[in-house]
């Protein structure tokens, strides 16, 4: 039996879902603030079932949980189908369909769902289908009958979370996402604590210690709380714990020092408030998402030179009258530089500059990670390429990828800054050509390559400037696969000594001399003339780098 497709109630004789465990939309939706959800439709108060969404499959025929959320992957609102899919959706026995709206209006869709009985929820263009059916899932699955103290605290908050929990159980608590970071931690008094919560919360990440592999591994294959005893360290206090999922997704972990003989409750208490734990972390996420992409706008409107500078620097929280730097991260092989490489070194970058007392703002561009910082007095190099160098090694550590690292030139007003990441960018193509040794490096440390780079520039916009000699060189080369170029510049290099030039090229002297003599016969070179020579160099150099 379906549900009727103008009534959207069930058929006499089916349960009601109000004998079910059930929420209405408007309950859920004021569960996901800051989820890009909203209501498309009118009727808010349409009950739905505690289960799982489902995703949309035309072509299956499965079996549909009654009062369920929908989520149509692949429905577009331009297209006839969708109408037809979600009348489908009602008389299947959905109460909720989401689709994108593609910034498209929905008000036909809105209509044929409220003749339907089902609800439309719609969702942006850029939303993750995965961080939708994560949210859904865990805001329907939290309820309020043993953790009602969690489930009326601030949506997101995660220390006011840790300081719930940690009243419910009586012991100290940290809550970490499942990269073993510290993302919250009580402060509640008179409660035991040990070295090892001091080093987490000083250090925001789980310090190492040789069982937390093996008790990380136990607790993410297994659902339920467990007990671990005390670590062998000198003070160490036993701890529970539990791992914090949605749905599939690993979302990361809530450990209790465990200090009393009340481990069954403190359990007990853990497995009943998972879901609500969950969806605090989801929300939590989702509102730290959202503020960082808004700041990371904010950063590409400063890389972008423009008059509203200070306006923006305001924005940010950071002062105007500062000194700052851009420092600019990119993957050094190709194999770092898809999307989700790319998405998880900006994550790393953003996470381990805001650790820092710099005033700090990230943003990604192509596949290179900025990260601007600033401080009110003078900005210290030292500590910028420190943060630099720490950066790389933990990308390398743990991302497997290797960073290049360019620290831009520091400048001392806001208006300034599309100047500093210039400068960063030419920094990350010198390392990219090996023209300085990396991975990190700054413009102040190659301040002459840098300025030679910008006279590449303005030898490769202008032609009429660039030596005929050197265009004769690099023509022939290619032509006849020779390679004078690569000799001629070297010897500019080493300053025409050729004793150096030959150990660089790794030849015999004479071999050396052979070949800058056929240079001077075959492209007329008069390699005592020093303008000539300087253009000669300058093109050759400038040709080195594309």
């Amino acid at each position: 039996m379906v549900l009727g497709h103008k009534t959207g109630r069930y058929p006499v004789g089916m349960p009601d879902l109000f004998a079910r465990p059930s929420t209405t939309v408007s309950a859920l939706l004021a569960e996901l603030p800051g989820s890009g959800l909203r209501l498309a439709s009118g009727n808010p108060e349409l009950r739905l079932s505690r289960t799982s969404p489902t995703l949309y499959e035309p072509w299956l025929s499965a079996l549909r949980p009654r009062g369920g959320v929908l989520l149509g992957v692949g429905l577009h609102p331009g297209n006839n189908a969708t109408g037809a899919a979600v009348r489908t959706a009602a008389s299947d026995g959905f109460a909720a369909i989401v689709i994108r709206s593609f910034s498209l209006g929905v008000e036909d869709l809105a209509e044929t769902a409220d003749e339907c009985g089902i609800a439309l929820l719609i969702v942006g263009q850029n939303a993750d289908w995965r961080e939708i059916d994560s949210l859904i899932t865990s805001a329907l699955r939290a309820t309020t009958e043993e953790s009602g103290s969690l489930s009326s605290l601030p949506g997101g908050d995660l220390f006011a979370l840790a300081n719930a929990i940690a009243g419910m159980t009586g012991g100290a608590t940290t809550i970490e996402g499942f990269k073993r970071q510290i993302l919250a931690y009580s402060t509640l008094a008179d409660q035991p604590i040990d070295n090892d919560r001091k080093l987490g919360i000083l250090g925001r990440e789980v310090p190492d210690a040789p069982e937390n592999d093996q008790q990380y591994a136990s607790l993410y294959r297994n659902p339920a709380a467990q007990h671990f005893v005390a670590a062998s360290a000198e003070g160490a206090i036993a701890r529970s714990a539990v791992g914090v999922r949605a749905g599939a997704q690993l979302l990361g972990s809530v450990w209790v020092i465990d200090a009393s003989p009340r481990t069954a409750e403190i359990l007990k208490s853990l497995d009943s408030a998972v879901d609500t734990i969950a969806l605090h972390m989801l929300r939590a996420r989702s509102t730290s998402d959202l503020v960082h992409e808004q700041r990371a706008e904010l950063v590409r409107r400063l890389l972008q030179e423009g008059g509203d500078a200070h306006l923006v620097v305001g924005q940010l929280g950071l002062e105007p009258s500062s000194q700052f730097a851009l420092v600019a991260f990119q993957p050094r092989a190709a194999g770092g530089s898809d999307e989700v490489g790319i998405r998880r070194l900006a994550d790393l970058v953003t996470m381990m500059c805001e650790s820092n007392e710099f005033g700090v703002a990230c943003a990604l561009v192509g596949r290179t990670v900025y990260a601007l910082v600033s401080a009110p007095g003078a900005l210290p190099a030292a500590r910028v390429h420190a943060l630099a160098e720490r950066i790389v090694t933990r990308a390398g550590a743990s991302l497997q990828v290797a960073v290049d690292a360019a620290i831009g030139s520091t400048v001392f007003a806001a208006g300034q800054i599309s100047r500093s990441r210039d400068d960063a960018d030419l920094v990350l193509l010198l390392l990219a050509n090996r023209s300085v040794a990396g991975p990190v490096a700054s413009a102040e440390a190659c301040r002459g390559l840098l300025n030679l780079l910008e006279l590449f520039h303005i030898l490769r916009r202008t032609p009429r400037l660039q030596s005929p000699l050197a265009v004769r060189v690099l023509d022939h080369d290619a032509r006849e696969g020779t390679s004078y170029a690569v000799t001629l510049r070297t010897y500019f290099d080493c300053s025409r000594d050729s004793a150096v030039t030959a150990e660089r090229l790794s030849m015999h002297q004479n071999t050396l001399r052979y070949r800058l003599r056929r240079a001077s016969e075959i492209f007329n070179i008069d390699l005592l003339n020093p303008d000539d020579v300087l253009m000669l160099w300058l093109t050759l150099r400038s040709a080195q780098f594309g």
